[in-house]
């Protein structure tokens, strides 16, 4: 396989922006786990009739399987619905999320008309890296160690409604 050396002298496969972007850079990919993690939409009905970008079934169902595929999701089943599949971020998932707070603030600073700075998010969209934080391991309670949104931070049942 041809390797396209970069100016730095590495390939496109050793540099981790090109890492990140075959990963995660396609729109749907982010737009997912932005609404798994920040809009607790965790099944693929929520994720399909919630989406405000109208994302299809078909693509929701190709991206789901990638982020699985690629160890950014697992699957749990719901035990009142066996059918039913409840889609949660994995730790290198949850790692992620800093990052989208900084794509939104990044966003803001060329068009401050996009959010809202009095969401529940805001501090996390400003760079508050104590709330940043806190919401982070409110991600890691809810998606790795299985608690309902009741017992975590009320700001995950807001942003849930």
């Amino acid at each position: 396989m041809f390797k396209m050396l970069t100016s730095a002298g590495i390939t496109a496969e050793e540099c981790p922006i090109s890492f990140t972007a075959d990963i995660i850079g396609d729109k749907w990919s982010i737009i997912i786990l932005r609404d798994i993690a920040l809009l607790n939409r965790q099944t693929f009905n929520q994720l399909k009739n919630k989406n405000i970008e109208g994302i299809s079934s078909s693509i929701l169902a190709k991206r789901l399987k990638r982020l699985e595929d690629i160890g950014l999701l697992t699957i749990r089943y719901d035990p009142a619905h066996r059918q039913k599949k409840i889609y949660c971020l994995t730790d290198p998932a949850i790692q992620f999320i800093p990052l989208i707070f900084a794509l939104g603030r990044w966003a803001r600073m060329f068009n401050h008309a996009l959010a809202d700075p009095n969401t529940p998010l805001g501090p996390c969209y400003d760079g508050d890296a104590k709330q940043i934080a806190s919401f982070i391991e409110g991600l890691r309670e809810i998606h790795l160690r299985g608690a309902s949104l009741a017992e975590v931070d009320p700001i995950f049942a807001l942003l849930a409604s």
